[in-house]
């Protein structure tokens, strides 16, 4: 893919998200892309980050807020997968690091500490299993398209707890 097509995707998923979700979105969606770029400059995983866009629009029709914890953690599963191709501890780093971001805006929206705990245990839980399942011999393209998939709806299934 060329720089300017990557661009340019870039560019429509986060100006989506900006409309749509605003700047926690956006944010997430800043740093995923970063290191899409930073790992696979040439973008053959850019189709990755798409389908997290699913959880944007349930958002918008439903106007249920929860739905940014199934989102961002499609983005840090896919960040961590990317990342760990090259290196698995570059993996754990990367999807850590949005784990954090996420954790960071979530702390800005005045979440209590107890939510906090309990999505940064979901959180960290959902990551070992994805790098866990990669690791175990799980690394085409489609087991990770299969891997972040399940992530992001284990998230959504842990916001019952």
């Amino acid at each position: 893919m060329t720089t300017v097509r990557f661009l340019g995707v870039e560019l429509l998923f986060l100006a989506a998200t900006h409309v749509y979700g605003g700047p926690p979105w956006t944010l997430l969606g800043v740093l995923a892309f970063f290191a899409q770029g930073v790992a696979d400059p040439r973008g053959t995983s850019l189709a990755m980050l798409l389908p997290s866009l699913v959880w944007l629009a349930l958002f918008r029709v439903g106007g249920d807020r929860e739905l940014f914890f199934p989102y961002a953690m499609y983005l840090a599963t896919h960040v961590a997968l990317l990342l760990a191709a090259r290196r698995p501890l570059a993996g754990w780093l990367g999807g850590g690091f949005m784990v954090a971001a996420f954790l960071f805006i979530r702390g800005m929206q005045a979440a209590t500490a107890r939510v906090l705990a309990v999505e940064c245990v979901v959180a960290a839980a959902i990551l070992a299993g994805a790098l866990a399942a990669r690791a175990s011999g799980w690394s085409r393209p489609v087991h990770a398209a299969a891997i972040v998939a399940a992530s992001s709806l284990a998230a959504w299934a842990a916001l019952a707890l």
